[in-house]
């Protein structure tokens, strides 16, 4: 994949919000888009510049968040970055980076999900990458850093219950990338009282599963 230019330091910035306040909401969200990647050659190359992206945003609860990240991140040996991140996201059902999988898990229910996104990003102009799922979280979070704010916002409120789940799932775990997803919680929609309940219950019992074929209620791997 090829990385674009580093925000804050491109066209998101100045930017209204719909939070105001997160200042900087979509340059953060943006950035925290691009540090959800995986951390191949071309970003790793870059994360002294994804620092002093970071710092450079407005102060907020969620840039500190990203700046904690960030400096971690940039700390870390790039070959161990790499082990973690695939031990992090890629093995374990409550931190896979699909906004929708949280609500819907390996359900028929999460198909029509996916349509929703994909008709809401047709209809705002945006692209989404071929090599992924329209829900994958680094994708949603760079479709609300430029899309208008009604789009943005409906993307970010189908993708809260993942973040949520995820969040918590690496604070319990002690990773270093829950900073990175605290930041992005920050700038969500607030969930109103019966979304809540249900975040709780996914946070609770992992994401749903349909007992198809050798698929088991309790497996731990996405």
């Amino acid at each position: 994949m090829t990385y674009g230019p580093l925000p804050p330091f491109e066209t998101a910035s100045g930017r209204e919000t719909v939070r105001g306040d997160v200042p900087g909401r979509r340059d953060l969200l943006a950035l925290a888009g691009l540090l959800l990647e995986y951390p191949d050659d071309e970003l790793d190359a870059r994360r002294q510049e994804a620092l002093a992206a970071a710092q450079a945003l407005p102060d907020s609860e969620s840039a500190r968040h990203l700046v904690r990240f960030a400096r971690w991140f940039a700390a870390q040996d790039a070959d161990d970055l790499r082990r973690v991140y695939v031990q992090t996201f890629d093995h374990t059902r409550r931190n896979a980076l699909y906004a929708t999988y949280a609500t819907y898990g390996d359900t028929r229910g999460r198909g029509a999900a996916l349509a929703a996104l994909r008709e809401l990003y047709a209809g705002a102009g945006f692209q989404a990458r071929a090599d992924e799922l329209p829900d994958y979280l680094p994708t949603v979070l760079e479709f609300a850093a430029f899309a208008d704010d009604e789009s943005g916002q409906v993307a970010l409120a189908q993708a809260r219950p993942g973040v949520e789940v995820v969040a918590r799932s690496l604070r319990e775990s002690g990773s270093g990338w829950a900073s990175l997803l605290d930041a992005v919680l920050g700038c969500l929609p607030p969930a109103d009282a019966p979304t809540q309940h249900q975040i709780d219950q996914l946070v609770a019992a992992g994401p749903p599963v349909e007992l198809v074929g050798a698929l088991r209620e309790g497996d731990d791997h996405a």
